[in-house]
């Protein structure tokens, strides 16, 4: 259950930051509701969003993560391990197991 509430509050982060983002963007222009449809970035597939948070939360680039996702290597930090496990919900021995 941690697993899903730190997915959800991940995906509510991801919600405001674009509120504010066009929030900021219509409080430094003047925009019509065309504009600010307009300026409306696509939503990031949910894969990198996986990534970038990873990255984010472990203090390494997207490509260390992708090298742990694809079993290339794995983190060097146990506590990165622990927030893969509770992230994902598969426990720590069983992440890279082929």
């Amino acid at each position: 259950m941690h697993n899903i509430k730190c997915f959800h509050k991940f995906v509510s982060n991801i919600n405001v930051n674009r509120i504010k983002d066009m929030e900021n963007l219509n409080k430094s222009q003047n925009l019509t509701l065309e504009g600010y449809y307009n300026g409306l970035k696509r939503p990031p597939s949910p894969k990198l969003e996986f990534i970038r948070n990873i990255a984010e939360t472990c203090g390494v680039n997207h490509l260390t993560v992708r090298n742990w996702i694809q079993g290339r290597n794995q983190p060097s930090n146990p506590e990165h391990k622990v927030y893969l496990s509770e992230l994902t919900g598969i426990p720590v021995e069983q992440l890279w197991n082929r």
